[in-house]
């Protein structure tokens, strides 16, 4: 775990830095990702099946993984296929790594090309272990219960406690996993601030709330039905895409912060933040929760 002092105009913020996780190319997919391992093993799957845009960190860190372990794996993915084979960054780790890649040419088949994949793999003598997109899954999720007791440690150690904790919301479960995890370790007073890098926040919020619930019941956590916030003012129009503001958050955020904030996920994050503080006034503690995306950065 590293937290560190973050450089905003704002003296009570730091930042948790999950994009140095350090296993299967960092970030919030690895981290998830090593947790969903734990049932892959218990499982004695010899193959995987997910899904992902050309770009994903999850579908990276899924094919690290296989790779790492010897395994077949089948990436479905969706978006640009000529981009795909040309651009750096996640799309290059994924076509270097071995991993079968199959292409959704309509975002609707992706279930069926996953299904069919996975009767492929079992008529050939294959114990296959299918994966949400994103990681949406309990283990994804329970990796983010986990990562808020380390974040208790913290507390303990320094005496300081995240009034504010914001993060890039995609499929939901690592926001729904920190939400759990603060039930869990009983932090009562710290909001959840999720900025949408997709989804309506009508939408995500509802995703949210129902994984969060899934997550305490699972574990055995005392659901406390904490406010669900996912923002959708930072869109930019939608999924992959920015703005002014956005670009120049992100070509500086080495030099500004001295680490990489990519368009995507958590540079998109990073913008609502600083935004919704201003706007709002805020002065006390805040955790800005780097989810990754270093490999986005690069591929820019």
């Amino acid at each position: 775990m590293f937290i560190e002092l973050l450089n905003i105009k704002q003296n009570n913020a730091r930042v948790f830095r999950d994009d140095l996780y350090p296993s299967l190319g960092g970030g919030n997919k690895g981290r998830k990702m090593h947790n969903i391992a734990k049932d892959i093993t218990l499982k004695n799957a010899n193959a995987i099946v997910t899904t992902g845009g050309i770009q994903s960190n999850h579908c990276r860190a899924v094919a690290i993984y296989a790779a790492q372990n010897n395994m077949k794996c089948s990436l479905v993915l969706h978006g640009d296929k000529d981009r795909f084979s040309l651009e750096t960054g996640n799309a290059m780790i994924m076509r270097l790594s071995g991993a079968k890649i199959i292409f959704a040419d309509d975002s609707t088949k992706i279930g069926s090309l996953m299904d069919m994949e996975m009767n492929k793999y079992e008529k050939s003598g294959f114990n296959p272990y299918y994966i949400w997109g994103g990681g949406h899954t309990l283990e994804g999720g329970e990796a983010y219960v986990n990562a808020i007791g380390d974040l208790y440690n913290y507390t303990l150690k320094e005496n300081w406690v995240p009034s504010y904790i914001f993060l890039a919301s995609g499929t939901g479960s690592t926001q729904s996993g920190i939400l759990a995890g603060l039930d869990k370790f009983k932090f009562t007073k710290t909001k959840v601030i999720g900025v949408s890098v997709a989804r309506k926040s009508e939408q995500a919020e509802l995703i949210v709330k129902d994984f969060y619930e899934e997550i305490c019941e699972a574990n055995n956590i005392e659901f406390n039905d904490n406010e669900v916030i996912v923002l959708d003012d930072y869109l930019c129009g939608g999924y992959e895409q920015s703005n002014k503001e956005l670009n120049e958050i992100s070509d500086k955020s080495i030099l500004n912060y001295g680490f990489v904030l990519d368009k995507t996920y958590s540079g998109k994050a990073f913008y609502g933040m600083l935004d919704y503080i201003k706007k709002n006034n805020i002065k006390e503690n805040i955790l800005f929760w780097h989810t990754g995306g270093v490999f986005n950065f690069l591929a820019q």
